[in-house]
């Protein structure tokens, strides 16, 4: 696909960043700039997510695409792919990723299917000249980029000194509104999202918090069948006990006050049926598929 390139003098220039404080001098892009043009909601957050943060991102971007928001984001491992990943899947809205290289430098190297998706239902964007490599200077550069074009910004997952931080600040520069996706207090994944939270940043439970943030109407409740078996009730149990945090067997059968070996049968039936995971040796549960 072309690369195309627009400097701040030329009448394509795009209208969101032309007036910015710290609008990039020039822009590479491939796709269309039309993708601009509608309504349009930053996800972000950490490559080190959690299945629980994945999914959220993922259901996100899925709904607000579905509901005609463009879902912006890095295109970074973690929460930025499962955000596209969700958008792309009901070929809604189109979708804007802002990346930290040049357009024909590939980062990560397994995003290279996505990155081309991106481009091809949306539009992917970058100020790094063809060629440049993905230095760490260009990312927090390049989140500045994120907030501006961004009529809010939802933070599913971060770590207290995460990346996250600096398209928050940028965010919070332009006025444009923070929100945050409440996470397990012992998650370190979720310490800075829950910071935004007790620091007065709204909280995300649903994409209609997200919709009313920008100002759109809400979808209401959404009822989509759990096709998976319910749980007997020794495995509903087991499954109140691992919570949404991951859980080791020992602390399981701690919980519920059940022998591990029990616990262990459980554990494989809800495996089996779609409700928990198990992941490093830890057991997550599973959120119902979209």
């Amino acid at each position: 696909m072309t690369i195309h390139s627009v400097t701040l003098d030329d009448p394509d220039y795009p209208s969101l960043l032309i007036n910015d404080h710290q609008a990039p001098a020039k822009l590479y892009y491939r796709g269309s700039l039309t993708a601009l043009e509608g309504p349009r909601v930053a996800i972000i957050g950490t490559r080190r997510c959690t299945h629980y943060g994945r999914q959220v991102a993922t259901q996100l971007g899925l709904e607000l695409a579905e509901a005609g928001v463009a879902v912006v984001s890095g295109l970074a491992l973690g929460i930025d792919g499962a955000a596209h990943t969700g958008a792309l899947s009901v070929g809604g809205a189109p979708v804007i990723g802002v990346v930290g290289s040049g357009l024909d430098v590939v980062y990560p190297l397994r995003h290279r299917g996505l990155w081309h998706d991106v481009a091809t239902q949306g539009l992917l964007v970058s100020e790094a000249p063809l060629g440049a490599a993905p230095e760490p200077w260009r990312f927090p550069a390049r989140n500045r980029i994120i907030a501006a074009l961004a009529d809010a910004v939802v933070v599913v997952e971060s770590h207290m000194a995460g990346g996250s931080n600096h398209t928050v600040a940028a965010a919070i520069d332009r006025s444009v509104p923070v929100l945050a996706v409440p996470g397990p207090i012992t998650s370190s994944a979720s310490a800075g999202s829950n910071r935004l939270l007790v620091e007065g940043c709204a909280p995300v439970t649903e994409v209609d918090d997200v919709l009313m943030a920008i100002g759109l109407e809400a979808r209401g409740p959404r009822r989509r069948r759990d096709r998976r078996p319910p749980p007997g009730p020794a495995e509903s149990a087991v499954l109140a006990a691992i919570g949404w945090s991951p859980s080791s067997l020992e602390s399981i059968s701690l919980r519920t006050g059940t022998p591990p070996a029990a616990v262990a049968v459980a554990l494989t039936r809800l495996e089996a049926d779609g409700w928990a995971r198990a992941v490093d040796g830890w057991w997550e549960r599973r959120a119902p598929p979209p």
